[in-house]
C-alpha cells in the first residue's frame, strides 16, 4: 500500500508516517488501465474480455481515455475514505446511466489527515496484510462480483496497483489462471510506475497462504469468507 505514493518517510514518536502525495496522485487519475481478458485459465478456458477491468481512480481522467467508451455497469472503489475525500469520487460522468458505485475502503484505519500509518509488517509482506487485515471488505467484493448483471464491472484504488493488485490476483487465481499470467498482469503496473517497481516476490506470501488451504476454493471459503456457489458464479460470468 505503501508503495502506491510518492512519499516522504517521518517518526511519530515510534510509528512511522507516510506523508501522502495527494498532487501527485490526482495526475495520475486514469492510468494504470486494463482489461483483465484474454488470460488462459485451467481446461483451456480463456477469461472473457470486455467483462471486467482495472485502473488507477477515476477522480481526473484524460479526455482521451477508452474507460469513456465503455458501457460498465459497476464501479468499486477499494480507496479509503480520506482519498475519496481529498481525491473525489469517480467522475459523474461515469456514474451516469445507472452505473452501480459501490465504495469498499480497504485501508481505511492506515489513511489520518496528518499521514499514513501502517501496521508492521515483516519485508515482502506489505501485500499479504493488505489482504488479511482487511477481510470483511474482500468478502464485500467478491459477494459484489458473484451477482448476476454486474458486468462489466472496473474496480480500482488510488494508483491500481497494490489493493488493486492483490484483487486482481485472487480473482485471475480463482478463475485458474496459471500464476506466472498473473505475475505478468501484477507486474504490468511497473510500466506505469518504473521509480517503484513491484516484484514477484510480492505476491508469494499470498500464493502460500492459498496454498495452506489447499487451494483457491479452500481459501476463499475459509478465509475469505465466500461460497462455492458464488465462485461459480464468478466463474460462469467471466470464463467464455
Amino acid at each position: 500500500m505503501s508503495s502506491e505514493k510518492d512519499f516522504k518517510l517521518r517518526t511519530k514518536g515510534e510509528k512511522p508516517r507516510v506523508v501522502v502525495d495527494f498532487d501527485l496522485l490526482r495526475r495520475i487519475g486514469g492510468r494504470n488501465f486494463r482489461d483483465l481478458g484474454g488470460h488462459v485459465a485451467t481446461g483451456g478456458r480463456r477469461v472473457r474480455t470486455g467483462q471486467v477491468y482495472r485502473s488507477a481512480h477515476l477522480a481526473e481522467v484524460p479526455d482521451r481515455h477508452p474507460l469513456r467508451e465503455l458501457p460498465l455497469r459497476t464501479l468499486v472503489t477499494l480507496q479509503s475514505r480520506l482519498e475519496v475525500r481529498h481525491l473525489g469520487p469517480p467522475r459523474a460522468e461515469f456514474l451516469e446511466s445507472g452505473v452501480r458505485w459501490e465504495h469498499i475502503p480497504i485501508g481505511d484505519p492506515w489513511f489520518r489527515e496528518d499521514g499514513f500509518y501502517k501496521i508492521d509488517t515483516r519485508p515482502g509482506h506489505e501485500h499479504l496484510v493488505i489482504l488479511t487485515e482487511f477481510l470483511e471488505d474482500w468478502q464485500a467484493f467478491f459477494r459484489i462480483l458473484a451477482e448476476r448483471d454486474v458486468y462489466p464491472l472496473l474496480f480500482h484504488c488510488s494508483a491500481g496497483r497494490d489493493r488493486t493488485g492483490v484483487g486482481a490476483a485472487i480473482l485471475l487465481e480463482m478463475l485458474g489462471v496459471d500464476r506466472d499470467q498473473i505475475v505478468a498482469d501484477f507486474l504490468a503496473s511497473n510500466t506505469t510506475f518504473p521509480q517503484m517497481p513491484l516484484q514477484r516476490a510480492q505476491l508469494d506470501p499470498i500464493f502460500e497462504l492459498v496454498d495452506s488451504h489447499g487451494g483457491i476454493g479452500g481459501f476463499m471459503h475459509e478465509v475469505i469468507g465466500i461460497e462455492p456457489i458464488d465462485i461459480e458464479s464468478i466463474r460462469e460470468d467471466l470464463l467464455e
